[in-house]
Parts: structure tokens; C-alpha cells; sequence
């Protein structure tokens, strides 16, 4: 992350901002929603979708890069389905090959 980060035309920030973004609002939105949820990941990748473009017209406008002021919904759109599929394919591809069932222990005989 790291060695990507300020190799474009954005400031050094942007994706540590974003990523920052994501565990805060993963964190505080999972003490109160179940994180397996379908609906509550389809509701955080949406606000991330938002986050990041709004995220990078600020850092843009601090610039002065000339990004268009305006948030376009196909953009966001791209992002949360891109997002939402893939996390669907890996939760589901997890459940099947890598998740067993927990292992209960016996009660002890009385």
C-alpha cells in the first residue's frame, strides 16, 4: 500500500485516508450489526464507494487538479458492485473450503 501510495497525481494521503476510513467505519459499525450480514456489507461497501470518491474530489480540490466537482453515480455504482461480488465469491468460496463446522466439547459426564 504503501509503494503505490503518491505515485499518481494525488498527494501522499489519500489511500491511507481511505483505508483508515474502512476500519473505523467497519469497526464501529460491527458493535452494532452483525458483520456476516449481507445487508450490512452491502450498506458499508456503498458508504465506501461514497467515501472514496468524495475522499478523492477534496484531495483533488486541494490540488488544484481540475476533477470534475460532481459525484457521478456509475463510478460509484462500479465500485460498491465490484466490491459486493467479490466479497459474495470470497465469503461464500471461505464457508465451502475453509470453514469447518465448530468442534463442540463434550460435557463432562456427572
Amino acid at each position: 500500500m504503501l509503494l503505490l501510495e503518491g505515485t499518481g497525481n494525488l498527494a501522499f494521503g489519500t489511500v491511507i485516508l481511505y483505508y483508515a476510513g474502512l476500519i473505523m467505519t467497519y469497526s464501529l459499525a460491527s458493535m452494532f450489526f452483525e458483520a456476516r450480514n449481507v445487508l450490512f456489507m452491502a450498506f458499508l461497501f456503498l458508504f465506501l464507494a461514497v467515501f472514496k470518491k468524495g475522499l478523492v474530489l477534496v484531495m483533488a480540490g486541494m490540488q488544484d487538479l481540475g476533477q470534475p466537482v460532481h459525484m457521478d453515480a456509475e463510478s460509484v455504482l462500479v465500485q460498491f458492485a465490484v466490491h459486493f461480488i467479490l466479497w459474495m465469491l470470497i465469503y461464500n468460496l471461505f464457508n465451502k473450503y475453509i470453514m469447518h463446522e465448530l468442534v463442540r466439547r463434550k460435557k463432562p459426564a456427572a
